[in-house]
């Protein structure tokens, strides 16, 4: 009781990092259900990593050319830039038949890997904030990143909720859609772009290792636990809200990593899911 009341103590605190812990694990539980349908987990994985490249790069330019982008709405503008085009290409590359879709996912993982540990090695001074875009520290999020994120969580849900019809055909029966004159490639860019803008101000927020997995457990214990399409969208966002919710009051009161009590909460919501598939069969 008393890590609870001091934890409500200190509202005028917590009150703007929990709200934007909450925001993004609903929008990143909703989007993972397409993510862990179409089996591209690693899509995320890729985007996270160029979203961070982006972070690095705007401080990058800053140290390096002189141009100002100090401020946190550049750099998250650079991080959405580097985000959405990756997304993009990699929308191009898993229609295309040449290169198979694993193989352009596993070159951007690992090519924005590297470069984002050269560039950040230069950057001692930095090192603190870099860890935090990883790792997760969701404990202070600024005013000015929760606008950000809620205002581009409301981009990014719009055409799920004004198209959610034809995003849902394309992305789960391509091909007939395709048979049915439906320009498949227009909704599946369209898809990799919302994922893509929502990708950079979660992690922004909660951090990359938290938003990677906020993409795809609540979406698989949602897929186990619920049988309807409709269901499993809404049971994503509730848990992937309550598991960065409850993540960040667990590692308030009892001194935890924010971002990986984030991710073993959400990862606990497998076990429910699990036994009802069990009973199931």
């Amino acid at each position: 009781m008393s890590g609870f009341g001091a934890f409500l103590e200190a509202r005028e605190i917590w009150q703007d990092p929990l709200l934007a812990a909450v925001i993004a694990g609903a929008l990143l539980g909703f989007l993972g259900v397409y993510v862990v349908l179409r089996r591209t987990v690693f899509v995320s994985a890729a985007l996270t990593q160029l979203s961070t490249l982006g972070l690095i790069a705007a401080i990058v330019t800053e140290e390096r050319v002189g141009v100002a982008v100090e401020r946190p709405s550049v750099q998250l503008a650079v991080a959405v830039l580097f985000s959405v085009t990756g997304a993009l290409l990699l929308g191009r590359l898993h229609a295309g038949r040449r290169l198979p879709a694993e193989a352009g996912v596993g070159m951007a993982w690992v090519l924005a890997g590297a470069l984002a540990i050269l560039a950040s090695s230069r950057f001692v001074h930095a090192a603190h904030d870099m860890d935090a875009m990883v790792f997760g520290n969701a404990v202070a999020v600024p005013l000015g990143d929760l606008l950000a994120l809620a205002g581009l969580a409301a981009v990014v849900l719009a055409p799920h909720l004004l198209f959610g019809k034809e995003l849902v055909f394309v992305a789960f029966d391509g091909e007939t859609a395709r048979a049915m004159g439906t320009p498949a490639s227009l909704w599946n860019g369209v898809l990799y772009a919302t994922l893509g803008l929502a990708i950079p101000p979660a992690a922004r927020a909660i951090g990359a290792l938290p938003t990677f997995a906020l993409l795809t457990l609540p979406a698989s214990a949602a897929l186990l636990l619920a049988g309807r399409l409709p269901r499993i969208f809404a049971l994503a966002s509730v848990l992937g809200a309550v598991a960065a919710a409850a993540g960040y009051f667990l590692s308030w009161t009892i001194q935890l990593p924010t971002g990986a009590t984030m991710v073993a909460v959400a990862g606990l919501f497998l076990v429910p899911g699990g036994v009802a598939a069990l009973l199931r069969r």
